[in-house]
């Protein structure tokens, strides 16, 4: 009787398959047993992860080259890391071996990320605990990485601190000679990758975009293209630089680096992955004033998302298709896709997504003209970075909510919000003194110059942006 028809096939029956070394009728029995049985796919899963990175693969070559020229010379993403080839067959010891450490290391990841929601001292005495001769603990610091990134909306700040420390940790480590089990594993170049992404994702969310490339640079730099499991990561260090180039200013890259990412999320069959890459192409397309066509990325995104029960990223695209369609002039429609986004946002659960909802319903009701409306929006989206000590975006939202209540007529008012303005950068200073006092020049009369007020937003909103990046970065 056939080994695979046993109530679980044992882990060298599913090496076999993963190598495609067993009759077709053997491999019909393993994929009908995986599909019922969460143990033994999550078993299969941790073998093709070895497996992969230890057979070489043929007739493959990094997605998305073609794009290369689009990229400027000297940039580190003109070309993706070279496929390494190694040769050997996995031994079932080895393969027996990173499924218990693996599943060792998964029963910590709560208690690593515990950690991260502590003082500082408390997360680096976890991680100091940490031998990486063990491989429980690389799957343990990989495995609460990949968590954090997942869970990043809901405490940017925090996850961007697990990143910052891991590396600080992950600085005293070097590869042992000759590579131990544990580095055949998992390699200490991919925890370091992770960990320079994981930083990345949590500086783009929290405005620091020039700490952000630097960690996305080094991410790329420190990945190894050695599985199939390194090439999803390095295509996720490109989606994730695509929205930072993005919103740094150079769209047109953001839109090659997501493309790139989108084809190998696609020949992995990473539905919701690839989605996510279309919405970056549509923000890049959008900042390049092709709404129309953006609002079709944005649209075919959304019910992905609603059917993987991705609800953060369902709220964040209709985000995005509420400031489409209010460039577009379509204002009703844009308010009546905020309202829906607010619907689904929790307080508790994602604060951050909620801020910059509550934040990109202000400006549609400013271009929209609902000055009155976008004031009072644009106060409550500061009061909520202010609990996620998002300090440039509560100043940001500031400068709009004093522009808003003048533009409404209620001058006065917005001479108070900017004094209290003016309080809060005593606390935290940020921006020259100067450019407060021609905001309150421009404010005084009876007749409030509006667009010397719109001026003086605009530069204050770039000089904070580039001196709360200095300051952070």
């Amino acid at each position: 009787m056939s080994r695979v028809r046993s109530r679980h096939p044992d882990d060298f029956s599913l090496l076999c398959f993963t190598a495609g070394e067993l009759e077709e009728s053997e491999n019909a029995v393993i994929l009908n047993h995986v599909d019922e049985c969460g143990r033994c796919l999550i078993a299969l899963t941790e073998i093709r992860r070895v497996d992969s990175g230890l057979r070489p693969t043929k007739g493959r070559t990094p997605a998305g080259t073609s794009e290369a020229d689009d990229l400027p010379p000297g940039d580190p993403f003109r070309a993706r890391p070279v496929r390494s080839f190694k040769s050997g067959h996995v031994s079932k010891e080895l393969a027996n071996q990173a499924l218990e450490s693996s599943q060792r290391g998964a029963m910590e990841v709560e208690a690593l990320l515990g950690a991260s929601a502590g003082r500082a001292e408390e997360l680096q005495r976890f991680l100091g605990r940490l031998s990486f001769a063990d491989p429980a603990a690389r799957y343990l610091l990989l495995y609460g990485l990949e968590e954090a990134g997942r869970r990043l909306t809901d405490t940017p700040a925090r996850f961007l601190r697990l990143a910052e420390e891991a590396l600080v940790r992950l600085a005293q480590e070097r590869p042992p000679s000759p590579p131990s089990d544990a580095e055949v594993l998992v390699p200490l170049s991919t925890l370091i990758g992770q960990a320079h992404l994981l930083a990345g994702q949590g500086a783009n969310w929290t405005g620091e975009l020039e700490k952000a490339k630097r960690h996305f640079e080094d991410a790329y730099r420190s990945l190894r293209w050695e599985s199939d499991a390194d090439e999803i990561r390095i295509a996720l260090t490109e989606y994730s630089d695509s929205q930072r180039r993005s919103f740094a200013g150079s769209p047109p890259e953001g839109v090659v680096l997501a493309r790139r990412a989108r084809e190998t999320f696609d020949r992995f069959g990473l539905e919701d992955y690839s989605a996510r890459a279309r919405v970056v192409e549509g923000i890049g397309l959008s900042l390049l004033g092709k709404d129309e066509e953006a609002l079709e990325y944005f649209r075919s995104a959304l019910p992905v998302f609603e059917a993987h029960g991705l609800w953060a990223n369902s709220v964040s695209v209709v985000n995005d298709l509420g400031f489409c369609l209010a460039r577009l002039g379509r204002l009703a429609e844009a308010r009546r896709e905020f309202s829906r986004a607010l619907k689904k946002v929790s307080r508790e659960r994602h604060p951050s997504l909620l801020a910059f909802t509550r934040y990109g319903l202000a400006r549609v009701l400013f271009f929209g003209e609902d000055y009155a409306g976008a004031a009072k929006s644009f106060s409550q989206a500061a009061g909520l970075f202010q609990e996620l000590e998002q300090n440039g975006d509560v100043l940001a939202a500031n400068l709009w909510e004093i522009e808003s209540w003048a533009r409404s007529g209620d001058s006065a008012r917005a001479r108070h919000r900017l004094e209290i303005f003016r309080a809060i950068l005593g606390r935290t200073p940020a921006l020259d003194a100067f450019i407060v006092q021609q905001l309150q020049d421009a404010l005084s009369g009876r007749d409030p110059d509006l667009e010397r007020i719109g001026e003086l937003r605009e530069r204050a909103e770039t000089a904070l942006r580039e001196r709360f990046d200095a300051r952070t970065g």
